[in-house]
């Protein structure tokens, strides 16, 4: 096996979500046809349609399938995060945050600090910090 200590970080993608949903469609769909045909050739059925569906498939490398699924679990939790703010900007407490998104308060709070001591570190959107901080309140408590 080889060592992965001096990979690289991979280039940030700039698909649109809806692109990058489409690999990760093509990836299960190809997972899909090639069960399908494993099986059928282990029943001794015709795999010629399941063999032409898949070869009409967009190609899809393992990796490329990995790397999509990274760059829209990044774009969602950055979504995450900014609906979290709007909605104690709406009022709610950290438990009715929590609850919208199955978790404690106290985990919704802790994701909501990470992120922004990320945004702090990052130096991003610096105009927004104090927004977000206001957002937060004094704790987890509310």
């Amino acid at each position: 096996m080889e060592s992965d200590t001096a990979q690289s970080p991979a280039p940030t993608d700039n698909r649109s979500l809806e692109e990058l949903l489409d690999v990760l469609r093509a990836s299960s769909q190809r997972e899909l046809y090639e069960r399908r045909i494993e099986d059928a050739e282990e029943n001794h059925r015709p795999v010629t349609s399941l063999v032409k569906a898949l070869s009409g498939l967009p190609g899809v490398s393992g990796l490329e399938a990995l790397r999509a699924s990274r760059r829209v679990v990044e774009l969602l939790t950055a979504a995450r995060w900014h609906m979290m703010r709007q909605a104690r900007e709406e009022g709610a407490s950290w438990s009715q945050v929590g609850g919208a998104l199955g978790m404690s308060k106290q985990a919704a709070y802790d994701f909501y600090q990470r992120k922004l001591d990320q945004q702090d570190a990052s130096g991003d959107a610096a105009g927004s910090t104090a927004r977000s901080r206001a957002a937060q309140g004094v704790n987890a408590g509310d």
